[in-house]
């Protein structure tokens, strides 16, 4: 399985895992300035924005570990501009990573809320 076939499963799994905790899926692979959100989700009045981060082992560390702060500020950038759009103005932002370890029969999610910060 190649890296953008397990990507796209971790991002499906992420959503999956999402819904069944509530959340509302608004979009994914949201792209803007230059940088793409996986997902984008709200829950309450919050508005998430999600890195999902797929790996099948942590020999390299953990999948969260990889969301780097250049890929923070790309993801803040773009989430400022979906953010602006009416609909969302009252809501708070949050960035949060979900993390999805790939074994040969499974996807396993965790969810980071609040990753990190502007």
């Amino acid at each position: 399985m190649d890296k953008k076939t397990i990507g796209l499963s971790g991002e499906q799994a992420a959503a999956a895992y999402l819904k069944s905790r509530g959340f509302k899926i608004i979009q994914a692979n949201y792209r803007a300035a230059g940088a793409e959100v996986d997902l984008i989700a709200s829950t309450g009045d919050i508005l998430c924005f999600i890195e999902v981060k797929t790996r099948k082992t942590c020999d390299y560390g953990a999948p969260e570990a990889f969301v780097t702060r250049p890929k923070q500020l790309k993801i803040i950038r773009a989430a400022r501009i979906f953010s602006a759009r009416k609909p969302y103005r009252g809501f708070r932002v949050r960035f949060d990573v979900v993390s999805v370890l790939r074994s040969a029969d499974e996807l396993a999610c965790d969810h980071l809320e609040n990753a990190f910060e502007e």
